[in-house]
């Protein structure tokens, strides 16, 4: 939820975001790291996305400014191709769609005290698979067998992160009018989660290529494929770490799951998600329709759009349906969730306004969901817990320059973007800046 909107005729063609503290996850972060500004090499969720965002927001903002042709379409058309050549070139650098999906696998282990690095920090240009390495058995034998729902979540936390960052990108477009070229970031973040997701063929022959040349735990990932790790977690809660057993080098745990590791129920059932992942494509958005007209009257023009997800989780996955809405004076968002386990569905509804202004100079965004989730987050138990989440932002606005207080409180259960399974109260501060 980013800066201001007052009527939906201002543009806010630049929105940079951010976060300057986030608590109580700074102070994790600060023990994993031992110091204060040495915790900022390990962000938040909340502070790598926003990082992210602003790397895509300020390079198509200036593709947007840079292009424009006397043809509408020609100018449609250089703006998403300039933009889709920065986005190739981007995921290998900090900042990019690369480095969030790492750093939400690691916003997970310094959650729990595990350290790490993220190999996009090193440029690594044309690699197929990035590791997060510098990770010890030892701390995967605790994450494993201490906090298992925190494991389980590990495993696809970069797709979570991804999804994030699609969810408020298309949401800055669609209420603030920014118009910026994202078309292109959608789509590679889409089409490669659904490819990471769908084609496993290639999994086993990497896992070997990578066995072969990582011979110390140092430079190791910390689980290889994401997905195989993610399902064999899912179906096999209790079973301990070591039962993995030695890494062909003999030295350490061997950590990756291939594909002839998983019992065909487990490969069934990865394949099925693989198959529902291709709902991501479910939305105008990905096709250049940023708002639809709904309606008009003499007050001004009423917008719709929505977009459908589908994420997975550390019980399964949820499946969800945006609605963004859009009056002459208010922005809302609606969301309906889907969530699922191997036995049951779970529901949840979510709503928020968007930047309501109380004053001049203040003003209010607020989101709350209520929902079912199985509960101790089981991919198996077909009971159900009530839980939710409430989230308040106060803006001061100064000009260009906003100020902003973020206040989330949330029961146990899983939400997107935030780091925390169990009950949990955050504050996040920092400011944020608008460019008309």
């Amino acid at each position: 939820l980013s800066s201001v909107i007052h009527a939906q005729d201002e543009r806010h063609e630049l929105l940079l975001e951010f976060p300057l503290a986030d608590f109580p996850y700074q102070t994790l972060a600060n023990r994993t790291t031992g110091g204060f500004f040495s915790a900022y090499i390990n962000p938040s969720m909340s502070q790598s996305l926003a990082m992210s965002n602003n790397l895509y927001s300020s390079a198509h903002y200036g593709i947007k400014s840079l292009i424009t042709k006397k043809s509408k379409f020609k100018t449609h058309l250089y703006r998403n191709l300039a933009a889709l050549g920065f986005d190739i070139f981007s995921a290998y650098i900090p900042f990019g769609n690369g480095w969030l999906h790492e750093e939400y696998h690691r916003a997970v282990m310094t959650r729990r005290g595990v350290n790490s690095f993220n190999q996009v920090n090193t440029f690594p240009f044309g690699n197929a698979f990035v590791s997060v390495n510098s990770v010890r058995d030892d701390d995967l034998i605790v994450l494993s067998d201490k906090y298992n729902n925190d494991f389980r979540r590990l495993q696809v936390a970069g797709m979570e992160g991804e999804y994030a960052q699609i969810r408020t990108l298309q949401r800055n477009n669609f209420f603030y009018n920014q118009g910026l070229p994202h078309i292109p970031l959608f789509w590679l973040s889409t089409l490669n989660s659904i490819s990471y997701l769908s084609d496993l063929s290639v999994y086993d022959k990497s896992i070997d290529q990578a066995n072969e040349k990582e011979l110390t735990i140092e430079s190791r990932d910390f689980t290889g494929p994401d997905y195989t790790a993610w399902v064999s977690a899912l179906y096999n809660p209790q079973r301990p770490y070591v039962d993995r057993g030695i890494h062909p080098s003999g030295t350490g745990i061997d950590r990756y799951v291939k594909t002839t590791d998983l019992t065909t129920e487990e490969l069934n059932y990865l394949k099925r998600q693989g198959q529902l992942h291709w709902l991501n494509v479910l939305s105008p958005q990905l096709f250049g329709f940023g708002k639809v007209k709904l309606n008009s009257n003499e007050k001004g023009v009423y917008y719709g759009n929505f977009a459908i997800r589908h994420v997975l989780t550390p019980f399964g996955n949820d499946i969800s349906l945006d609605l963004f809405y859009q009056t002459p004076t208010d922005n809302y968002i609606f969301t309906l969730h889907n969530y699922n386990n191997l036995h049951r569905s779970f529901f949840g509804i979510e709503g928020g306004i968007i930047d309501k202004k109380m004053t001049d100079k203040w003003m209010v965004s607020s989101r709350g969901i209520l929902w079912t989730q199985p509960k101790n987050q089981s991919f198996t138990d077909r009971r159900a817990s009530l839980g939710g989440a409430l989230h308040i932002r106060n803006s001061l606005s100064l000009n260009s320059l906003n100020l902003f207080l973020d206040v989330e409180a949330k029961s146990a259960g899983w939400l997107m973007g935030n780091v925390f399974l169990e009950e949990n109260v955050s504050l996040i501060f920092g400011l944020n800046v608008r460019v008309n």
